[in-house]
């Protein structure tokens, strides 16, 4: 198996397969489009809160098998999570590709992704998800930077 067939492993496979199963959030308290011009991936993301924590994600995506099964993690890790919860996840999606750092607690299910650390020209199909999800949450949520 060559480097860039190994991205592709069994767990990517089944995580983008669950992909199709995303939808519309019906009660969504923001939604975000995000395109990769360079390859046409397109994601949109929809997140629903109650109160302080996230009751749904989904969304529609087109895209290869990493931006499918990235956006399929965001959707089973996220509900229950607060918003900061959420941006750690994203932080920690950020720091997995640029130097291969682990992910760890709700969002240990990134590290199916470390094999693509070393793909750098595939960082940012597993990234349109997260960049969507915090350009939603920016929506409802703005960060103080």
């Amino acid at each position: 198996m060559s480097g860039a067939d190994g991205i592709y492993d069994a767990r990517i496979k089944e995580l983008a397969a669950t992909a199709r199963d995303l939808g519309p959030v019906e009660h969504a308290d923001c939604r975000h489009e995000a395109d990769n011009f360079l390859c046409g991936d397109r994601v949109t993301v929809e997140v629903e809160r109650d109160g302080a924590r996230i009751k749904a994600v989904g969304g529609k995506v087109r895209g290869c098998l990493l931006t499918q099964a990235a956006a399929a993690l965001v959707s089973q890790a996220a509900p229950g999570l607060k918003v900061a919860d959420l941006r750690g996840g994203i932080k920690q999606a950020e720091a997995l590709m640029a130097d291969g750092t682990p992910a760890t607690g709700a969002w240990e299910g990134l590290n199916v992704f470390t094999p693509v650390h070393d793909a750098k020209h595939r960082h940012d199909c597993v990234l349109l998800p997260f960049q969507a999800l915090a350009a939603c949450l920016d929506q409802t949520d703005p960060q103080d930077d």
